[in-house]
């Protein structure tokens, strides 16, 4: 029997690989069968499905084994995801609530680079340390064991393309 944070795991990949592309699919299939010059503004509704729907559905069912803060911070990534693909599936001319929040989405997109970027730039320097082992790279920042072994020796064989290119 597995662990119950080994089963929320397997739960959560059955969210991004099932769930999440057939609600998408679902969405796809409700935009095109839509009479939009009907119901002009029916984009609420996939608004409402893709950015509030999923992102709580995920936050309360599907991610109980992660912290508050990284299940939020998914949570916001798949509203992020859900208000791209409405911007592809609503028509144009019926794009009202879409392209004032695309805006917000771009303005929140710059600062989600930035704290990569400095997420980044923190593995780095811990893969390029003197002493790295693949045990503290796990350990400080929770990834699997494969990555983290695969890291260190990429970073060693770096160190070593670099050491060869400064003798000659």
């Amino acid at each position: 029997m597995s662990a119950p944070s080994d089963r929320w795991q397997f739960r959560e990949r059955w969210f991004f690989l099932l769930i999440l592309p057939c609600s998408f699919a679902a969405e796809w299939a409700f935009a095109i069968t839509q009479d939009w010059t009907a119901y002009p503004r029916s984009e609420w509704v996939v608004l409402f499905d893709l950015c509030i729907f999923l992102p709580l559905i995920y936050y309360g069912l599907f991610s109980k084994a992660l912290d508050r803060r990284p299940r939020f911070i998914r949570a916001l990534g798949i509203a992020g995801l859900g208000l791209l693909f409405a911007q592809f599936i609503v028509p144009e001319n019926n794009q009202f609530l879409v392209d004032e929040i695309g805006g917000v989405r771009n303005t929140v997109l710059v600062f989600i680079v930035a704290f990569e970027i400095w997420v980044m730039t923190k593995v780095v320097s811990a893969v390029y340390r003197k002493s790295a082992s693949a045990k503290d790279l796990q350990r400080d920042f929770a990834m699997p064991e494969w990555m983290a072994k695969l890291m260190v020796l990429e970073a060693r064989f770096w160190k070593a393309v670099w050491r060869f290119l400064r003798r000659k």
